[in-house]
């Protein structure tokens, strides 16, 4: 069994979300986000922190991933307060994320690791 890693790496500036609150730029979020991403990010009173935050996630994995990707393929969630990803049909990925938020910027740092991956 070969495995193949990955590392991306992103920073968002909080204001780009804050400056397009979602209830007038619901088609914007629709392209990047999950309907289940959306609803946790909205449910925080400062939505655009977790908004960023989410945007840096998706950023960093498609980076770390060593083949395109839609924004609409990963799916961001917390478990014990941490950081999760999948892949929609792509379930040979494993994945280790860290998000940070400072002041005005969220950053996201991914490992991705591919498993059963063929030699060429």
């Amino acid at each position: 069994m070969l495995q193949k890693f990955g590392i991306g790496i992103d920073i968002v500036k909080i204001e780009r979300f804050q400056d397009k609150p979602y209830l007038k730029h619901k088609n914007f979020y629709k392209k990047i986000f999950l309907d289940s991403e959306i609803k946790y990010c909205l449910k925080h009173k400062n939505s655009a922190i977790h908004f960023s935050g989410k945007f840096a996630t998706k950023e960093a994995v498609k980076k770390s991933v060593h083949q395109r990707i839609n924004f609409l393929d990963i799916e961001t969630y917390h478990a014990n307060s941490k950081p999760r990803i999948k892949l929609k049909n792509k379930p040979n990925y494993n994945f280790l994320a860290s998000l940070s938020h400072e002041k005005e910027f969220a950053i996201a740092v991914v490992i991705s690791e591919e498993f059963n991956v063929k030699k060429k």
